[in-house]
């Protein structure tokens, strides 16, 4: 039977952790999938669907990916609604700072504001942790390309290739064997849609996806696509195997 300190949300159980930070990391474990990969000449970020009703009209709420400034996006799972709040915050605190510096706000000074807000909901009175992990891609001049994966606690790690998300131990095992330092985005989006291919194979594969990527243009201007149904048909037509050994 549970002891009373487990409906302590801010307090640490006999064995020293924080089961509601545990439970939100079971919240994380059940949501989409979400695959991130960084390439010399750029970051994709792809992630599964909601799957909503055929007849609904709430298709402004299948994304998981969000645009947090010109160059910096992220894609979310786990609870929806505390993902949502932390994202419409980030976007306000990089429009403040827009109009403070003239400038557009660092990726590390957007990651470190999501993530205090997370700390600090692990030790607030009356408050639970958020149920859900961001992963943050971005660009800046001296660090170039980045990507990182924020957790409930607030910690935060960078990474070249990570999976988080539903299956995110298998998804993380096939990006260790299939990660390359060289690989191109072509490359990337391949490893990709082996994964995601394998998950929903049963399905038309592009209405379940959807994959941001951040690169340069042929001016060496930041630019971020997002794939329509059609070019990801298109990737997988040039795919000559997607099933992963």
């Amino acid at each position: 039977m549970p002891s009373k300190i487990d409906f302590k949300t801010t307090s640490f159980d006999s064995g020293g952790r924080i089961s509601q930070l545990e439970f939100s990391m079971e919240t994380i474990n059940n949501g989409n999938p979400v695959i991130g990969i960084k390439t010399s000449e750029g970051i994709l970020i792809a992630t599964g669907k909601n799957n909503l009703s055929y007849y609904s009209d709430s298709s402004q709420f299948l994304t998981k990916i969000f645009l947090l400034e010109e160059n910096i996006f992220c894609a979310i799972t786990g609870s929806n609604p505390d993902a949502q709040a932390l994202v419409d915050n980030a976007r306000i605190q990089a429009q403040q700072f827009k109009q403070t510096f003239q400038e557009i706000i660092p990726l590390k000074k957007i990651l470190t504001i999501i993530c205090d807000i997370k700390q600090k909901f692990t030790q607030t009175g009356g408050k639970r942790p958020f149920g859900t992990s961001l992963l943050i891609g971005g660009f800046d001049s001296v660090n170039g390309f980045q990507i990182f994966r924020t957790e409930p606690s607030g910690n935060f790690s960078e990474w070249k290739a990570v999976a988080i998300g539903l299956n995110s131990y298998t998804n993380q095992t096939i990006l260790d064997e299939e990660f390359k330092i060289d690989l191109t985005i072509e490359d990337a989006l391949q490893i990709i849609l082996k994964i995601f291919y394998k998950k929903i194979k049963s399905f038309k594969l592009s209405s379940k996806i959807e994959i941001f990527i951040l690169k340069h243009d042929d001016k060496q201007q930041l630019v971020i696509n997002c794939l329509s149904p059609n070019e990801i048909d298109s990737l997988l037509k040039k795919t000559e195997t997607l099933k992963v050994d």
